[in-house]
């Protein structure tokens, strides 16, 4: 049974039985907004401390800490450098920053200086890895000169050395030769 069309002619779309009309597709009115209210003034804040990782020093680090930390990584430096030849240089220097450190850690136990304490610990512990390498460098080379090791001779055999890694580098760079290694190394291979 359906309705009977509207009598103005015009259309609407069909309804369920017992539906409710369609929904009529209206532009909502605009809401009304007050103007923006401006937040209440807060309270200044504090400024934060920065987060602290190391604690800081209590004190300015003195001159025989830093005396200790030089002498003791130079010294270091020229055993490493000279592959333990230095050895009659860096023994004293690791002995002087061992001093350094011991003096001035003895001023810290003592109350007559503060701060540095770290750091002249520090200098001690690689006073004496100084004084250590210096002493079994000096140990090594001693027994070497004494076993006839020269070191000229040494000297002339690394020279050797490193012209025969110069030439194998230049015979590889050519193309003919390479091909001439890797033929002879299949023949090795097949049983040639």
């Amino acid at each position: 049974m359906a309705d009977p069309p509207p009598p103005s002619g015009e259309w609407l779309p069909p309804q369920a039985p017992g539906g409710r009309p369609p929904p009529r597709f209206e532009p909502e009115p605009e809401p009304q907004f007050a103007p923006p209210v401006a937040p209440p003034p807060a309270a200044p804040r504090q400024p934060e401390a920065p987060p602290v990782f190391v604690k800081p020093q209590t004190g300015p680090v003195s001159g025989l800490t830093i005396a200790a930390l030089i002498l003791s990584i130079s010294s270091l430096l020229f055993l490493v450098l000279s592959l333990g030849l230095s050895f009659a240089l860096s023994l004293p220097l690791s002995a002087a920053a061992w001093v350094c450190a011991a003096r001035k850690k003895s001023a810290i136990r003592a109350g007559r200086a503060e701060g540095g304490a770290r750091h002249a610990q520090l200098g001690l512990v690689l006073a004496m890895v100084g004084v250590a390498l210096s002493v079994a460098a000096m140990v090594v080379w001693i027994g070497l000169i004494a076993a006839g090791f020269s070191l000229e001779e040494l000297q002339r055999n690394l020279e050797q050395e490193l012209e025969r890694q110069r030439q194998r580098q230049r015979s590889s760079d050519d193309p003919v030769t390479h091909l001439r290694e890797l033929s002879a190394a299949a023949a090795v291979l097949l049983g040639r």
